[in-house]
């Protein structure tokens, strides 16, 4: 919308902008499609580096049936990672995709020994790309979403604060989520169709 209105400025003309959804879930591939042209992506599921089939990439589940989340793609983010879990006698096979399989069965026979609080304070100050996965209801409550305002609440509902954020102009939420069925009247009236009206049950 900004490059047709700047298009508007200069040319005195406007524009139709089509920004289709799937073009954009197009482009949200376009570094797998680039490593799939160069050879460094397989076209099957559960495979590669980012689609479930890379053991140091993934969850894992622990012991009291909590999950952790890793990312240690780097090598100095890996080499933390398999220090802090105690994976020396199969690190090495990182790099040989023939021994994915018995990395990862490695790497979730680990974290098993220990339940998702017990890891998280291992990982706590590492640079090892590991992290609790959240519920919805302890996300915000996370020392470092609860430190940057990324929830808040509004008519008793938890609910992500506005964002962006800008550096002169502060945002504020205006309402809460809306519930089925709230506003129906306003909406229709916008519209302009006719308010919907409560219809018996069919008997």
């Amino acid at each position: 919308v900004l490059a047709a209105l700047q298009h508007a400025r200069a040319h005195g003309t406007g524009q139709v902008v089509d920004a289709a959804i799937v073009d954009g879930a197009a482009h949200l591939a376009t570094m797998i499609h680039g490593m799939l042209a160069a050879g460094g992506w397989q076209d099957r599921r559960g495979a590669n580096l980012l689609d479930g089939g890379c053991p140091f990439y993934g969850t894992y589940e622990t012991a009291d049936g909590g999950h952790m989340a890793v990312g240690a793609l780097e090598q100095r983010f890996y080499d933390e990672f398999a220090e802090l879990l105690d994976l020396k006698d199969v690190a090495a096979a990182r790099g040989d995709l023939a021994r994915w399989g018995e990395l990862r069965a490695a790497v979730a026979a680990r974290f098993k020994t220990r339940t998702r609080a017990e890891w998280t304070a291992v990982f706590e100050d590492s640079d090892a790309c590991v992290a609790p996965v959240l519920s919805l209801r302890e996300a915000p409550r996370h020392p470092h979403l609860a430190a940057r305002g990324t929830f808040t609440d509004h008519g008793g509902l938890t609910q992500p604060a506005p964002a962006p954020r800008f550096s002169a102009t502060p945002t504020v939420v205006r309402s809460g989520p809306a519930r089925p069925g709230a506003d129906t009247e306003d909406v229709a009236r916008d519209w302009d169709v006719p308010a919907l009206r409560d219809a018996a049950p069919p008997s």
